[in-house]
């Protein structure tokens, strides 16, 4: 009975690793896709911890503005930014970034950029 409740255990654990593993997926590296405002909007994860909190930056590079985002906000002035090994959330004070990881090399969704410019459907392709 003890051997029985010892491998039903291990078996748990086990499973559970597997479960951590598979939200590992690294999405770092350089990512880009075209909006009507930005022209290309560049976002770029510099890193990404276990706990799925992800740093780097986003530029628009039609208006040369360039934002920082980490792991929490900062006086209201940088974005937080967080990845489950699905979903990538960089949230602002007044700014989403909400997208899908569709494939290894892409990632879906929309952007909203404040009150002034609403809601943009994205989709960053990694480079």
């Amino acid at each position: 009975m003890h051997r029985f409740v010892l491998v039903c255990a291990l078996a748990y654990i086990a499973s559970a690793d597997v479960g951590l593993a598979q939200t590992a997926t690294s999405i770092q590296g350089n990512w880009v896709t075209k909006t009507g405002d930005c022209g290309d909007l560049k976002l770029r994860i510099a890193s990404q911890s276990r706990s799925g909190a992800i740093t780097g930056t986003m530029e628009c590079v039609r208006t040369g503005q360039v934002t920082r985002f980490g792991e929490q906000l900062i006086a209201g002035k940088q974005m937080s930014g967080k990845f489950d090994g699905t979903l990538l959330n960089i949230e602002g004070p007044q700014s989403l970034t909400s997208v899908k990881l569709a494939e290894d090399r892409k990632l879906v969704g929309f952007a909203y950029g404040g009150p002034g410019l609403g809601t943009t459907p994205v989709a960053f392709v990694k480079q």
